[in-house]
C-alpha cells in the first residue's frame, strides 16, 4: 500500500467514525443529557483513566448504549478503551477510537493498525490464518512453520515472515462486559527470526462458532501487546 492509499484508508474511516458519533449523540441525548456528553461515549483515549465497572473510562451503562458493534482494547498497561466499528471491508472489521487510532481486524486477527507509534501496514497469510485449525484440533503444538508476511512502518520493514505454531491449552471461563463464556484457549507461539525475537498470543474463541471473544496480540516488539474483547458482536462474513 502507497502513501496515498494509506492516506485514502484514514479519511474513509474518520469520515464514517464521524457519522456514528453524531448518530450516537442523537440516539442517546435522554441518557447523557447533552450532546458533549453523548459524544463521551466514543470521548476516551489511550491516554483516559478507568472509571467505568468493567475497567474502562465510561459506564457500562453507557457501553450498552451505543448502538453499534464495540470492543475494548488496552495497549499494554494503559487504560481501556471503547471502539466502534466505524465500516466494514469483507472479512476487515475497521474499529476507531475518539483519537482516531483504528485497529482491523479479521475474524479476531489483528491484521493492520492506523495511529500507533509504529503501525502494521498488512498482514498477509502464506496458508491461511493457523488459528481455525487449531479450534478444530488440526493444529500440532509442534509444528513451526510461517503462517503470515506483514509489513510496518515508521523504520520501513517490509515482507517480515512470521513463523507461528496453535496449540489449545484448554476450555475457561472468561468474563466479558459483565457475562461468562465458556471459550477455548489457545496460545499461538510467534516467532520473527528476522527480529530475533518471539512473543506468546493468547486467543479465546467460542469452539462451536471459531468467534474470538478476546485475545491479546503483539506483531513487533516496538508496540506492547494489544488486549481486545468483544463487548457487542460484529456480524462478520462467512
Amino acid at each position: 500500500m502507497n502513501d496515498i492509499d494509506h492516506l485514502n484508508e484514514v479519511s474513509a474511516v474518520s469520515a464514517s467514525l464521524s457519522r456514528r458519533r453524531l448518530l450516537i449523540a442523537a440516539g442517546t441525548l435522554g441518557l447523557a443529557g447533552c450532546a458533549s456528553d453523548s459524544l463521551s461515549l466514543l470521548g476516551s483515549s489511550f491516554s483516559s483513566g478507568g472509571g467505568g465497572g468493567s475497567g474502562y473510562p465510561i459506564s457500562d451503562a453507557q457501553i450498552a448504549a451505543i448502538p453499534y458493534a464495540s470492543i475494548g482494547v488496552r495497549i499494554g498497561s494503559s487504560a481501556g478503551v471503547v471502539m466502534i466499528l466505524a465500516s466494514v471491508d469483507g472479512a476487515n472489521l475497521h474499529w476507531a477510537s475518539a483519537d482516531r487510532v483504528v485497529l482491523i481486524t479479521q475474524r479476531g486477527r489483528l491484521v493492520k493498525t492506523i495511529g500507533l507509534p509504529r503501525d502494521l501496514l498488512t498482514t498477509r497469510f502464506t496458508e491461511g490464518d493457523p488459528l481455525p485449525l487449531a479450534v478444530r484440533g488440526e493444529a500440532q503444538a509442534d509444528e513451526a512453520r510461517i503462517s503470515r508476511i506483514i509489513d510496518l512502518r515508521p523504520k520501513d520493514d517490509f515482507s517480515v515472515p512470521v513463523e507461528s505454531r496453535c496449540a489449545a491449552i484448554g476450555m475457561e471461563t472468561v468474563t466479558i462486559f459483565g457475562q461468562p463464556r465458556s471459550l477455548l484457549h489457545l496460545r499461538e507461539r510467534v516467532v520473527v527470526r528476522k527480529w530475533r525475537w518471539s512473543t506468546d498470543n493468547q486467543f479465546w474463541v467460542d469452539p462451536a462458532t471459531g468467534k474470538v471473544w478476546k485475545s491479546r496480540q503483539q506483531f513487533c516488539p516496538d508496540v506492547p501487546a494489544i488486549t481486545l474483547e468483544v463487548l457487542r458482536p460484529a456480524l462478520e462474513a462467512a
